[in-house]
């Protein structure tokens, strides 16, 4: 008798957390575990680019990729249906649209479209791409929905979740599955859906993530806990505030922007909250984004990235909104900026109603022209662009401009 396969993606960047190898073993079954057959599990981080809404598990918000550096926008289009959650992306280049219509839909890197599936109801979280390539998509409906690479629908499961009475958070975990997450309620799924642990958080979640084997959760009032392999949630500390954004774990650390002025480290640890930064004159957005490096960027009252140093400095401040543009009070009521980083410092951010903006390492500002949307996403890192997305279902590829 042959033992089972295993198949383990290694980490594509160190961006990434660190590979969590698991030993797979077989159950006397008739069918799927019958230890007669071989079978094949995928384990690890998820090879996508984006594969949630801060892009990884950590939701550090960094691309492990490299932004152009002469961007220019070489394909435009608009999908039907419009967007309705941020865009995944890939490893080859793919993205994955949960459309503001009950479809999802995967695009290749020319924007043509590779298949289209009706679901139950509207997606409530980006779509996941798990480990071993397979798309999670959880809906309004509280239910899970798994699509093949190729759209098969593979999985179908009912969640015990309040459906659409709180915000519904996800993310993928390195055992090839994800952890969802509502109101109090989390659970971790396996990579057929399956729910494997019911855990309840001390409130309601804000932020979702996962450090080595720990599943972290960060709630709305600031409290932070852990669940280990097993078991439920232990609280490890309080950020000392409201938290509505989450924060994004790297190094053992927590970074979350509280009470919409203070940029606070949170050693995972110890429980203990250190304040980086605060300014009771500036309204910041987070999360943060959490580089290699430690230095970390957030949005500053709207129109502004502002870059810290590790010790909670700031160092550069770039507008992102455009002079001479008049202010449109359509965008009053959404969120003020999206921002993502890259491997070189580098960022890509989009704002309601001006033209989306690069900016590199040394505090260089190029605007694209025309790229302006209503209600844009954060923009979705693919290894050879970045692409920037909006509500109404206009798509903009980015890349470096040709010599």
């Amino acid at each position: 008798m042959r033992p089972p396969r295993l198949k383990v993606n290694a980490p594509r960047c160190a961006a990434l957390a660190l590979l969590l190898v698991v030993v797979a073993t077989t159950a006397r079954s008739s069918r799927a575990d019958d230890p007669r057959r071989v079978h094949s599990f995928v384990l690890g981080p998820s090879p996508g680019l984006a594969s949630s809404e801060w892009l990884d598990a950590a939701d550090t918000s960094v691309a492990c990729t490299t932004f152009p550096r002469a961007p220019t926008v070489t394909l435009r289009l608009r999908v039907p249906g419009g967007i309705g959650q941020a865009p995944a992306s890939d490893a080859d280049g793919n993205l994955i649209i949960a459309h503001g219509e009950a479809r999802i839909s995967k695009l290749d890197a020319h924007g043509r479209t590779l298949w289209s599936q009706r679901l139950e109801s509207e997606a409530a979280t980006a779509p996941l791409p798990l480990a071993d390539g397979t798309i999670l998509v959880v809906t309004h409906g509280a239910d899970a929905l798994l699509f093949s690479a190729t759209g098969h629908p593979t999985f179908a499961r009912p969640l015990p979740l309040e459906g659409s009475k709180h915000r519904t958070l996800a993310i993928p975990t390195q055992n090839g599955g994800a952890l969802v997450a509502s109101g109090t309620d989390v659970l971790e799924l396996d990579r057929t859906g399956q729910v494997t642990r019911q855990l309840q958080a001390p409130a309601a979640v804000a932020g979702l993530a996962q450090a080595g084997s720990k599943l972290i959760a960060i709630t709305e009032n600031g409290i932070v806990a852990e669940a280990r392999a097993s078991g439920g949630f232990e609280l490890v500390g309080s950020l000392g505030g409201a938290v509505p954004e989450g924060g994004a774990v790297r190094d053992g650390k927590l970074f979350a922007v509280v009470d919409n002025h203070k940029l606070v480290s949170f050693e995972l640890a110890e429980g203990r909250a250190s304040v980086l930064a605060s300014d009771s004159n500036v309204t910041l957005s987070g999360p943060p984004l959490s580089f290699a490096n430690g230095a970390s960027a957030l949005i500053a009252d709207g129109g502004f990235l502002a870059f810290h140093a590790p010790s909670g400095a700031e160092i550069l401040r770039v507008s992102i909104a455009e002079t001479g543009r008049a202010f449109d009070p359509a965008t009053r009521a959404l969120k003020p900026a999206l921002a993502i980083g890259d491997l070189a410092f580098g960022l890509a951010a989009t704002r309601s109603g001006a033209d989306a903006i690069f900016v590199s390492a040394d505090g260089k500002a190029q605007r694209l022209d025309d790229s302006a949307c209503l209600d844009p996403f954060r923009p979705t890192p693919t290894p050879k662009a970045v692409v920037l997305a909006c509500r109404s279902g206009q798509l903009f590829w980015v890349t470096d401009k040709a010599p």
